[in-house]
């Protein structure tokens, strides 16, 4: 008798314990390192609806910024790159190592792509200018929709990417964990606090020049230039992220020069309006306008 007691209360100990677990839908199943030639297959590995469930306030913001539109709002410059760069100017054959040069920043998990798939990406941004430059509206929309599917989500910044500025100091992230830059954090699914997600250094990566795995150098722009050398040597303290992110809780939208409130902010406007008349016999009405732009910012202005 006491035997079977004993049975009954393993037995129902077992399911109290499992089955809740087994059935907490808040699981992230995060990747597993493989390569994928799949596209729908790599699109659902790793996007942000993951997510979305546990931090929907978060995924709303990240969709308001332009990392959610990575690979659309740069489909230009991106296909010339492939197009007219690589074959042309720097005579190489078009190949995954290549294309890392722009997606590597535009699309960080495309290291978890086969060079097959990279091609196939590579192709659709070619297909979309061309698609534009042919005015084939119809065309255009079809592959920008396919193209919409691929951004720089969550696991792109909070794992792929996030030793990058120091990865001697950090190494190589797991990629069964997701890093933050909180402390203290209760999740369904591994966590790791880095202190590099609240540094400008981690933002500089992609916002400068970016140094591929060959050596090779490319520089789309050079916002973290000017923002070393011409703020935080001038005595300049906040990050990146004080200004487009915690400021005026801006979260995960990281608004720019895009961005109206946060431009205003960033430049100092004044003008001085001056209206009078010359001419001998008949008078000309004219205007003399002086304008003076102060750069609040910390970095220069244009930029990106």
């Amino acid at each position: 008798m006491l035997k079977r007691s004993l049975l009954f209360f393993l037995i129902f100990s077992f399911f109290w314990i499992v089955l809740p677990l087994q059935s907490n839908g808040k699981k992230l199943d995060l990747p597993t390192g493989k390569l994928i030639d799949d596209f729908d297959e790599f699109v659902e590995t790793f996007s942000s609806r993951k997510c979305m469930e546990c931090h929907e306030e978060i995924y709303e913001e990240w969709e308001e910024s332009f990392h959610a539109r990575s690979m659309v709002d740069s489909i230009k410059g991106i296909a010339n790159f492939f197009v007219v760069g690589v074959p042309k100017e720097w005579q190489k054959e078009l190949n995954k190592k290549e294309i890392l040069k722009c997606l590597d920043c535009h699309l960080p998990q495309i290291k978890y792509a086969t060079e097959r798939l990279a091609l196939e990406i590579a192709d659709l941004m070619i297909e979309a200018k061309k698609a534009k430059e042919a005015k084939d509206e119809a065309r255009f929309e079809k592959v920008k929709a396919k193209l919409s599917k691929l951004n720089i989500t969550c696991y792109a910044c909070h794992n792929i990417v996030v030793h990058r500025s120091s990865p001697g100091w950090f190494g190589e992230p797991d990629p069964q964990a997701i890093y933050t830059a909180n402390e203290d954090v209760e999740a369904e699914h591994p966590t790791e606090y880095t202190p590099t997600l609240k540094s400008a250094a981690f933002c500089a990566w992609c916002h400068g020049v970016y140094v591929a795995s060959d050596g090779e150098s490319t520089m789309c722009n050079t916002l973290s230039q000017s923002y070393y050398h011409a703020y935080i040597s001038l005595g300049g303290r906040k990050t990146c992220q004080e200004c487009h992110m915690y400021a005026k809780d801006r979260g995960h939208r990281f608004p720019g020069g895009h961005d109206l409130e946060i431009v205003k902010e960033g430049i100092g406007f004044q003008a001085e309006i001056k209206g009078f008349r010359y001419g001998v016999g008949k008078w000309i009405p004219a205007v003399n306008v002086e304008a003076f732009l102060t750069n609040r910012a910390g970095h220069r202005i244009p930029d990106g």
